[in-house]
């Protein structure tokens, strides 16, 4: 029995280490070293590879002009943790050629451990300027049968009650958004400015990307607040919000909130003014803190390409395929299945490159021995061809 019971905590042991060393790729350095003693030339190659290979990495993740930017950050607050996203190095044969010794060093990096240390200060948004947020919600008063836009100014004669609850909600979304360094535009008084060409009951992308090249702002919170009667009293109302944050350049959402809430039986303008102060601050709080984690983990500004991978896979390697292509692509930030038959797989990934940036990284990739062409079929999809 004692014997089953080793066997089966090696066994876990087992698959716990192959689930860590799973997010590790290899790297290897050679370097030459002046030093006099034996210990202090391994020492200093060891550290030699250990600041080549982060800043080859962290380069590869945010680009050459961010990381020269960002250099003195980088090294007191990133290469000097090494540790934590280099779990194994393994040094080499120390060999003495004249005064200079050299030596190779085997690194294993966990990118996971790389881009969280990124994460934490600040270095995987795409801009360091504070981001631009643009508020496009409309608030419809189903009661008295209103509704307000604030980018259709010539209809807001009688609408005083929801251009106030748009003013205070705004004011509540400027709030919570300056918490995370953003900033949100007041756009309770830009009425007049917005084209002729925009002033639309319901805004497309194409009038929000040519809102965003008028007012400068990359992202827009776009949605719905909606006043109307409550179906458990009549003299009790109903107020429903829906939101939803996006980036402009591609309409892709980062963030979404949707709430119902109840108010107390009364005047309807007084009762619903009353509730709706109470909420708006919570509601602004969790739509900025999921738009702030998304623009931590580098999600804005990255784009969604389709990578149709067209050659058998098989079942059982897929996973640790994906982490093979990661592990040659660290601008992959994140990879899922989006479609698995029998002559391919279809994945869904997040990166900052063009299409026709990512075929060419990935020109001639070798897997497991398979070689794959690349090509970029079109701006939202790269094929991958398996070599005959």
């Amino acid at each position: 029995m004692k014997m089953f019971y080793v066997v089966c905590l090696i066994l876990l042991i087992g698959r716990f280490g192959l689930a860590q060393s799973s997010d590790l790729i290899e790297r290897t350095y050679s370097g030459t070293s002046k030093e006099k003693s034996a210990p202090a030339a391994r020492r200093d190659i060891q550290e030699q590879a250990s600041n080549t290979i982060s800043s080859e990495l962290i380069k590869s993740l945010i680009g050459e002009d961010r990381y020269l930017k960002n250099k003195k950050v980088i090294q007191n607050r990133i290469e000097r943790l090494a540790n934590r996203y280099i779990p194994v190095a393994k040094p080499g044969e120390l060999i003495l050629e004249g005064d200079t010794y050299k030596m190779t060093v085997t690194l294993k990096v966990s990118l996971k451990g790389l881009k969280a240390l990124l994460q934490e200060n600040s270095l995987l948004a795409e801009n360091d300027t504070a981001p631009v947020v643009l508020p496009l919600v409309a608030y419809t008063d189903k009661v008295e049968f209103k509704s307000y836009r604030w980018w259709k100014p010539h209809e807001n004669e009688g609408k005083s009650f929801l251009m106030s609850e748009s003013r205070n909600f705004e004011n509540a979304l400027r709030g919570a958004f300056q918490k995370h360094n953003f900033y949100l535009i007041k756009a309770s008084s830009m009425g007049p400015q917005v084209p002729s060409s925009v002033q639309n009951e319901r805004l497309s992308l194409d009038d929000m990307q040519l809102m965003n090249q008028y007012f400068g702002a990359p992202l827009v919170v776009e949605g719905s607040v909606q006043f109307t009667r409550s179906p458990e009293a009549s003299n009790r109302y109903r107020i429903e919000i829906k939101l939803f944050a996006l980036q402009v350049s591609n309409g892709r959402p980062i963030a979404d909130v949707s709430r119902r809430f109840e108010t107390e039986a009364g005047i309807f303008e007084s009762v619903v003014d009353k509730k709706f102060r109470e909420v708006i601050e919570a509601t602004s709080q969790d739509l900025a803190s999921q738009v702030y984690e998304a623009w931590q983990r580098g999600t804005v500004g990255s784009m969604v390409i389709r990578l149709a991978f067209q050659g058998r896979i098989p079942l059982d390697q897929q996973e640790s395929f994906k982490d093979k292509l990661r592990a040659q692509l660290p601008q992959i930030r994140t990879i899922r299945e989006r479609l698995i038959s029998a002559d391919g797989v279809i994945y869904e990934i997040d990166t900052n490159m063009s299409t026709k940036d990512l075929a060419g990284k990935l020109s001639n990739l070798e897997i497991d021995g398979k070689k794959w062409i690349s090509r970029a079929s079109s701006d939202s999809e790269v094929t991958m061809q398996l070599q005959r």
